[in-house]
């Protein structure tokens, strides 16, 4: 929803068989399909709380995570949230 400008962007949308990718190695996560848009992430070192969290988050999630571990503004452009559920108190 957020890629799509009426002003600048194209009347043609192209989506690809599922399980295809093109070119010929990595990864991409643009498709349309539930399987290529997880993106694992993983946080550790002080301030984390050791574990598993199985609670669905966005990639958007990550700045303003970090920067409550560095103690920092939040960026001004930040539409995620802070992941509280794995941060020490």
């Amino acid at each position: 929803m957020n890629g799509y400008n009426s002003k600048s962007s194209g009347d043609l949308f192209i989506v690809l068989e599922p399980n295809y990718m093109p070119g010929r190695s990595g990864t991409t996560h643009f498709s349309a399909y539930a399987y290529d848009r997880h993106v694992p992430v993983i946080f550790m070192g002080p301030g984390i709380k050791a574990g598993r969290y199985d609670n669905r988050i966005e990639p958007n999630d990550i700045a303003p995570t970090l920067a409550t571990l560095l103690d920092i503004q939040t960026p001004s452009g930040s539409s995620g949230r802070v992941l509280t559920e794995m941060l020490l108190q």
